[in-house]
């Protein structure tokens, strides 16, 4: 009898700790850059001049893609180490710094210290020893803004095909298809049958095996150059500008956030969520868009007025509007309804001028739903 209740409590253990597979482990995110500076990639978009805070900054947008990635791995038990939780800090003796700024040096009231230099971000990895370290930026083609291209890189220390902090690679292999998964935008290249995952030596043109830093650790970019297996993430192209639109949504960052949480979780076996999400844009069904900061790719989703100020509601099976989503302002039309439970609802568009529609949608757990409303003109 003893034997088969010590059985009994083994399984339990066993499933316990497979359904909490995240619990006690540490999870390293860097959100890229972390100023207000010409270095933090500010670009003017259609209601915003270049260096409005407002507008578009790459440290801004880094920055809520890692806040809503903590807050969902903590939220599944394990234990987030972030180098910055703040946008404005820069290093000490920063021409460009404003009187908001503050040195790296520098703890908020709950005693995070913000950490901007690579090299200091490296050291701090390097001594944390997380499980899993993820760094968060977009990307840019340099050159003319506006080029027509937009695709998924990670990016590891070493050479292509010769990971340097082994497990990098796979990591990022096991990571693509999940991040990928975004019908919302516009893909130029790159899919999960060919994805673009690189070594930093390779795709940054440098003679292997790389300048070492303090540490030892050779490479080309700074802020992988520690033991930890890892990655970078330029989880889109913000010049090619309708999705640059679209990062200046906070809750589009959070999508792309819960996509890295999904990878990161199914790294370590979780268990998968109960409650699915919703997300989508809204845009006309007839009318283009032309703006000279607005260039799209042609025939693509990007060609239709994304309509401001469109009123989204998500009804249940009774006709009981249970959420509401207001489209911002900044032309990019989008909405989401993140945490729904399982079921079929009905997503319901209302906007002045515009004929009212209806979407049956049905949520699964552990799902993202995409739904793309298209308004005809009354």
């Amino acid at each position: 009898m003893k034997r088969i209740a010590s059985l009994l409590l083994i399984i339990a253990a066993i499933s316990i700790s497979a359904s909490g597979a995240l619990k006690g482990k540490v999870i390293y995110v860097n959100p890229g850059h972390g100023g207000w500076t010409a270095n933090d990639r500010p670009i003017a978009t259609i209601n915003h001049e270049v260096m409005d805070t407002l507008g578009f900054f790459e440290t801004k947008t880094n920055l809520w893609k890692g806040l809503e990635l903590r807050r969902r791995l903590e939220k599944a038990g394990a234990r987030v180490v972030m180098s910055r939780t703040r946008n404005g800090y820069v290093t000490a003796g920063q021409k460009n710094a404003t009187a908001l700024d503050r040195p790296e040096t520098y703890c908020d009231e709950n005693g995070q210290q913000q950490l901007t230099t690579l090299q200091t971000i490296a050291m701090n990895v390097d001594s944390v020893n997380p499980d899993y370290f993820i760094s968060l930026h977009s990307n840019a083609t340099g050159g003319d803004d506006g080029k027509l291209c937009n695709y998924l890189v990670l990016v590891y220390r070493g050479e292509t095909g010769n990971d340097y902090a082994k497990g990098s690679i796979a990591r990022a292999e096991q990571a693509y298809p999940i991040i990928w998964d975004n019908p919302l935008t516009v893909w130029t290249s790159s899919s999960p049958e060919k994805p673009f995952i690189t070594g930093d030596l390779t795709w940054m043109g440098a003679t292997p095996p790389g300048n070492p830093n303090a540490l030892g650790y050779k490479g080309y970019l700074g802020v992988l150059k520690h033991r930890v297996p890892c990655f970078l993430a330029e989880g889109s192209f913000h010049s090619y500008q309708p999705e640059r639109q679209r990062l200046l949504n906070r809750d589009y960052c959070r999508f792309e956030a819960l996509r890295f949480y999904h990878a990161i979780n199914a790294w370590f076996g979780g268990k998968p969520d109960k409650e699915g999400h919703i997300v989508g844009t809204v845009k006309s069904a007839t009318e283009h868009f032309e703006h000279p900061l607005y260039k799209y790719v042609k025939d693509s989703d990007d060609q239709w007025l994304p309509i401001n100020g469109a009123m989204v509601y998500l009804v249940n099976r009774d006709g009981v509007k249970v959420r509401g989503y207001h489209t911002d302002g900044e032309y990019n039309g989008f909405f989401s309804f993140y945490d729904v439970k399982p079921g079929k609802y009905t997503v319901m568009v209302e906007k002045p001028g515009y004929e009212s529609i209806t979407m049956p949608v049905v949520v699964k757990g552990n799902e993202i739903t995409c739904v793309k409303p298209r308004m005809n003109k009354k």
